[in-house]
């Protein structure tokens, strides 16, 4: 569940593909028809030369889809647009052959060949990764039940041709022909959807010279910007004055029909009254939401009190006013029986009060002269840490359903939370004590002063709300191993499975902050001329998914706390293999959302760090509607794998769906959210399997 988020601006290029297939499809028979009890699908799903696609029809019923027993090649033409120099922008292709097969090591084979040295960049590279995982998802198989490989034919980087390698990556697996006269462009997300992308006029004068007839681009972007003129042009009218069509794509799906011809069956979406938490669970958190309250209370009054006298700084009212924003909304969504759209806001309700409370009580002992006092705060802060007692307890856990073993998983993730901004909070703690020791022999005028007042909150307030998160995330924690209850299955899980899983996300994580670094990282450390290590930091301060997705991806081979744990427990211990695949899970869609906010969708934030546009509106619409069906579809399928839908998708459901009707801010992290449910519908479809 969403706590606190903040973002910040960028901007990139982009690129797409199609091209004749080479193996021969298979003579297939008419697709079988299935229905299968909880937990029944294991077979069938795991047999190589064959996918099932769960709940393809209102009936429950699931499709079974023959697969080619060798490997398959396609080739693809992605599109890219040349940028720079003294030339106008112009769009060109480079070839790309795309091979898949079955998998007989069962280990992560995801190859990336390139025809010259250094001919694909990071942002490319990172597009194969997550297409593979996609298409291996649509199928509802396994990474590691296939070998990928993608070799470029020249020079090319950006993710815009991630969404047509999915579909051709999936034309591969199914054996299907893909039209040599279609190519597409637009970015996949995790769940299956189609992002926006930048140039496309260009991109489609550049296919079409090539002789491609028939071009996809993501839902809503029909009007979309020239590179050249820097006007809205009409796709569907540019294509149509050059004998082409242009088509909209709105997921893996359509793509697949556009570059095949043929639809391949997918889950029906459940009803958005399916997505509702059960009595038990509104019960158990409504509970929670109390406790939160109370904890409210205790700095509450103080801090409206400060805030009426007019003795909070500016900064420190803005914070309070944060605040004061999230009590409200907490108090409306709960009087509406929104219950955990009203838990997420008084959480982060109360790390503003909280922030904006004990920053102020540390500005009030430097104004008197105690600086001290104000470090011991500082160190008070830094021995706060329940992160390991936290993990302890849920590493005990022996589930015995599969529903218990989600509910270890979203716990860690809460606890891997909290720890990542512990660790980023001491060094917060280390530089703010730094920054008091400073003041150390100023008189008691300066020290009283405005100028004193400001800079000590924007020193002292960041490093504080870190500290909040983290005990929020930590107490989140073991408060979900509470309220996250739901019937289940009796399950028990194959742990050498799991750390397979585990290892397939965390290569597509590696690979998506890779991309967010040479994306944003690298370019802010050369312009503000600091080491990357440095750039990290300052970026981590307005992104803190960026740093929890930097942490988690590392897991493995952390120092500290997590190799403690790793020794304690054992490296082929369920509570590891757990820890790790919702560690590796959410560096990948961490990673992902970054690089939607930054390169698919563009952002831009104001003063106070609320994003205040986007590039590609209407696009995101879409990808919002497109995202919101995908998270009810996966639920579907995760009901029929094991017999309910994840009271964790439920939960973050009801999240986005409340959020999209927010702020822009709000409806970016509407769409992280509605990728959560999916990702814990997917989740519980892959422990069913394996």
């Amino acid at each position: 569940m969403a706590i606190l988020r903040r973002a910040a601006a960028g901007a990139v290029v982009a690129v797409s593909c199609g091209g004749p297939q080479h193996a021969q499809p298979p003579a297939d028979p008419a697709p079988e028809v299935k229905i299968y009890a909880p937990m029944g699908m294991k077979a069938d799903s795991k047999a190589p030369h064959q996918a099932v696609i769960l709940g393809t029809d209102d009936h429950n019923g699931s499709t079974v889809v023959r697969l080619p027993v060798i490997a398959s090649n396609a080739l693809v033409d992605a599109m890219f647009v040349k940028l720079g120099g003294t030339a106008p922008a112009s769009g060109g292709m480079t070839p790309v052959k795309l091979a898949t097969g079955p998998n007989a090591e069962g280990s992560v084979q995801v190859g990336i060949y390139e025809e010259f040295a250094g001919g694909t960049g990071a942002q490319w590279r990172a597009g194969v990764w997550v297409s593979a995982l996609v298409a291996a998802t649509a199928l509802n198989k396994d990474l590691t039940d296939f070998t990928f490989s993608a070799s470029s034919g020249g020079y090319i980087d950006g993710a815009s041709a991630s969404g047509l390698m999915a579909g051709g990556f999936l034309a591969a697996m199914t054996g299907a022909a893909i039209d040599p006269k279609v190519t597409m462009t637009g970015t996949i997300n995790p769940d299956g959807t189609f992002g926006p992308v930048g140039g496309i006029p260009e991109k489609f004068l550049g296919s079409i010279e090539k002789g491609k007839t028939k071009l996809g681009y993501p839902i809503g972007m029909r009007y979309a910007k020239s590179e050249v003129s820097g006007k809205p042009v009409d796709l569907v009218e540019l294509a149509k004055a050059h004998g082409a069509e242009a088509i909209e794509i709105a997921d893996i799906h359509e793509a697949y029909k556009l570059l095949t011809g043929k639809r391949l069956p997918e889950a029906v979406p459940v009803s958005e009254a399916d997505m509702a938490l059960d009595a038990q669970t509104i019960k158990a958190l409504d509970d929670k939401y109390q406790e939160w309250q109370q904890r409210l209370a205790t700095d509450w009054g103080a801090v409206v009190e400060l805030e009426s006298a007019g003795k909070l700084p500016k900064t420190l009212s803005l914070v309070r006013r944060y605040a004061q924003d999230n009590v409200d909304a907490a108090e409306k969504l709960h009087k509406r029986g929104m219950i955990a759209a009203a838990y997420s806001k008084m959480l982060a309700a109360w790390a503003y009060t909280s922030g904006t409370a004990t920053t102020f009580q540390m500005l009030t002992k430097v104004r008197a002269g105690n600086i001290t006092g104000a470090i011991a705060q500082l160190d008070a802060l830094d021995a706060v840490d329940e992160t390991a007692a936290v993990f302890k307890k849920i590493g005990a856990l022996r589930p015995t359903t599969l529903g218990g073993h989600l509910v270890m998983l979203s716990a860690f993730q809460a606890a891997l939370r909290g720890w990542g901004f512990h660790v980023f909070a001491h060094a917060a703690i280390v530089r703010s004590k730094a920054y008091l020791e400073s003041l150390t022999g100023k008189d008691a005028g300066e020290l009283g002063s405005a100028a004193i007042a400001e800079e000590l909150v924007n020193t002292i307030a960041p490093t504080v709300l870190y500290v909040d998160r983290t005990v929020a995330s930590t107490v989140l924690a073991t408060q979900e191993l509470d309220f996250e209850l739901e019937n289940s299955v009796t399950y028990v899980c194959s742990i050498p499975n799991v750390l397979k899983m585990s290892a397939s996300f965390q290569s597509a994580s590696i690979a998506g902050l890779n991309y967010f670094d040479t994306l944003l990282v690298e370019p802010f450390a050369q312009a503000s001329h600091v080491t990357t290590d440095e750039a990290r930091e300052q970026i981590a301060l307005i992104e803190p998914d960026y740093l929890v997705a930097f942490m988690t991806s590392k897991l493995g081979d952390a120092e500290g706390l997590p190799q403690e744990l790793k020794t304690a427990w054992g490296e082929h211990s369920l509570a590891w293999g757990l820890m790790s695949l919702a560690g590796n899970e959410l560096a990948y869609f961490n990673s992902a959302q970054l690089v939607a906010k930054y390169y698919s969708l563009v952002i831009h934030t104001d003063a106070a760090g609320k994003i205040s546009s986007i590039d590609h509106d209407k696009a995101f619409t879409n990808m919002l509607a497109s995202a919101e069906r995908s998270a009810r579809a996966s639920a579907r399928a995760a009901r029929i794998a094991t017999g309910a839908i994840p009271v964790q998708a439920k939960l973050a459901y009801q999240l986005a769906s409340v959020e999209r009707e927010g702020e822009l801010t709000d409806k970016i992290d509407a769409l992280s959210e509605f990728w959560a449910a999916s990702a814990f519908s997917q989740t519980a479809v892959m422990l069913a399997r394996n």
